[in-house]
């Protein structure tokens, strides 16, 4: 319990950045009496409410995190840490979903994900995040939403009816404390960690400025492949997905794409990290 305080003295003194990417507590790090009971305070009430929690030297660390610019200091979950016993595909895209995009998630991601086993990461907002996570329940798969508000002022709210129906399939994850609102800010923290965690993003439909091209960013940044679904260019919302295209990442048309590029990444990230789950 002692790192887990001290990790999270960390987290709040530098607001959710990790500007010298600390995976470990330095020799010479001084923190107030104050700083100590608070953090302690808060950590056991974590516990009082049978909420998980983690930070770098935790065995339940995420490792892809590590991998990232500026690793979590310190997250909180409720569900099961199923990043430790499954391959995750991250899934973003539009908030206003076209029909079309639905039913190519529910004809082509859904077998993939029933197929291989693969758990799906996505930001759990109305549209095409929680079609995925939802798509995911119903293939018998976990899934994790990665929030942009803490575990006790889920956004949207209707995640409070994901919680209750699916608690067993379903890990909500959170940076921010268990009473935090929802913040325009955090859907960057949010969205860094979705992309770290999958071991590449599918981009099922995104407009050229939204919440689904800043993810793609931090793809970049974490050295994760993108995917995207093909549109014709007079199709209204899929801009961002034309423009990624362009920009080289890989087209994937439906289930045979989708198994054929998970293929070539988890031997990539086999012979870069030594080893994945499953084949």
């Amino acid at each position: 319990m002692q790192k887990a305080i001290l990790f999270k003295i960390l987290q709040r003194r530098f607001k959710f950045r990790n500007p010298h990417h600390w995976v470990q507590i330095p020799d010479d790090f001084i923190y107030t009496q104050d700083e100590y009971r608070s953090a302690k305070a808060y950590i056991e009430m974590l516990a009082k409410r049978g909420i998980a929690f983690s930070y770098p030297e935790c065995p339940y660390y995420p490792p892809a995190f590590l991998r990232m610019k500026e690793p979590p200091l310190f997250f909180e979950y409720l569900g099961e840490p199923i990043w430790l016993s499954l391959d995750l595909l991250s899934v973003v895209g539009a908030r206003d979903v076209q029909v079309v995009s639905e039913q190519w998630m529910r004809l082509h991601l859904g077998p993939f994900m029933e197929e291989k086993k693969v758990g799906i990461v996505s930001g759990g907002a109305n549209g095409v995040d929680q079609f995925a996570h939802l798509t995911a329940i119903k293939n018998n798969v976990p899934t994790i939403v990665v929030l942009p508000s803490g575990l006790m002022q889920m956004y949207p709210r209707s995640l409070q009816v994901l919680l209750r129906e699916q608690k067993n399939k379903v890990c909500f994850l959170s940076e921010f404390e268990v009473n935090q609102p929802v913040h325009k800010a955090h859907f960057y923290f949010r969205n860094r960690l979705i992309a770290a965690l999958g071991l590449f993003t599918l981009v099922v439909q995104s407009s050229l400025r939204s919440g689904s091209m800043l993810t793609v960013h931090h793809c970049l940044e974490v050295g994760r492949p993108v995917a995207t679904v093909p549109a014709h260019p007079q199709m209204a919302g899929f801009e961002g997905n034309i423009k990624l295209l362009q920009e080289g990442a890989f087209l994937v048309r439906g289930f045979d794409d989708l198994r054929d590029f998970w293929k070539a990444e988890l031997q990539s990230n086999q012979s870069l990290f030594g080893g994945s789950r499953h084949k």
